[in-house]
């Protein structure tokens, strides 16, 4: 069977139906960021509910902080990181993609559809784009006017899935280059561009469900905190509740080596992973029944209009004050963890 691109077929039909310019551009932008709602942001819900609507004992043991965030630090979460987010993250790909279909980008759909070459572009899109994220956010905490912009993320010191891409669009759009920035090593070193299905596939699967393990507070016995390849959840939670200006613990993606290189860890233990948080016999099923579970908040909250409509000025995040209050509040947060 002849291999196709969802991508360039997508494309033909745009430009088949006659519609181009500025308003093409419009319609796919459009069409981008409904996708995304309907299916990036629906996926968070779930996520959300497994880990925080539904707690139980056994998935607490893997909380890295025992703490809960509040329901109105969540809806902070869900503005900035769903109504906010979904158009900034599509602009720079729906730029990309209607160049694709008025034909000034067609050579994109030119690659070779091969099995090898696809593989190629895979291998390309992984390690780019996870080196190009972490320099960007690595950036984001050295460059003070660049901070002044991600500092907003960090307000949430304790995070839940809503806040996977919970940034303003500048942060949003400027990492969202992955297509240029792919294509153009990609044409240093095979003169051509990566596969565009690879593409889309792969950062899809890299930045949308691995950023929502990322964001989800818990620590996954599958995938140990102290594994030499692959970033976890715990190395995230520290990166948002220690790390700010000057201070870039953790800014990496799916892959150690670039913090590695950095020597961007965090040695402390204020912040520990939940594992050993156990060892310390701090994570009894006497504390949850006498402790965390009578305070487990009320989420059910975020479903009234009125409770929205009232506490959406004071949601973390939505500030625009200094993060230094949020950093004490995730600080006291933690140290109430190692207490």
């Amino acid at each position: 069977t002849a291999m196709v691109q969802a991508v360039c077929a997508i494309a033909e039909q745009l430009a088949a139906s006659g519609v181009s310019g500025f308003s093409g551009w419009l319609l796919v932008w459009g069409c981008y960021t409904g996708f995304c709602y309907l299916c990036f942001s629906t996926l968070l819900i779930p996520w959300f509910l497994y880990f925080f609507g539904y707690p139980t004992y056994e998935k607490w043991r893997f909380k890295t902080n025992p703490k809960y965030p509040s329901p109105t630090a969540v809806l902070g979460e869900i503005f900035m990181g769903v109504f906010l987010a979904n158009p900034s993250v599509t602009f720079a790909p729906s730029i990309h993609l209607a160049l694709i279909s008025n034909g000034t980008l067609r050579h994109h759909c030119d690659t070779p559809l091969t099995w090898q070459y696809r593989f190629y572009s895979f291998l390309m899109v992984l390690f780019v784009v996870d080196l190009y994220s972490w320099a960007w956010h690595y950036c984001g905490h050295w460059i003070g006017s660049l901070w002044k912009v991600h500092r907003h993320h960090h307000h949430f010191a304790n995070p839940t899935p809503f806040s996977t891409i919970a940034d303003l669009p500048p942060d949003n759009i400027i990492r969202s280059l992955y297509m240029i920035v792919v294509n153009l090593a990609s044409y240093c070193i095979m003169g051509s561009p990566v596969d565009v299905d690879v593409l889309y596939f792969v950062t899809a699967i890299t930045i949308g469900f691995y950023g929502m393990y990322f964001h989800c507070g818990h620590e996954l016995s599958i995938l140990p905190y102290d594994n030499r390849i692959f970033n976890t959840s715990y190395q995230h939670y520290v990166h948002h509740a220690l790390s700010y200006k000057n201070k870039p613990y953790y800014t990496g993606f799916v892959f150690k080596l670039w913090d590695d290189l950095a020597g961007a860890h965090y040695h402390g233990k204020q912040c520990i992973p939940a594992v050993e948080d156990e060892k310390l016999g701090n994570r009894t099923l006497e504390r949850w029944e006498t402790e965390i579970r009578p305070a487990l908040p009320d989420y059910s909250v975020l479903l009234s209009p009125s409770f929205c409509w009232e506490n959406w000025r004071h949601a973390v995040g939505l500030s625009v004050g200094p993060v230094d209050a949020a950093q004490k509040q995730s600080q006291s947060q933690s140290r109430g963890k190692a207490e």
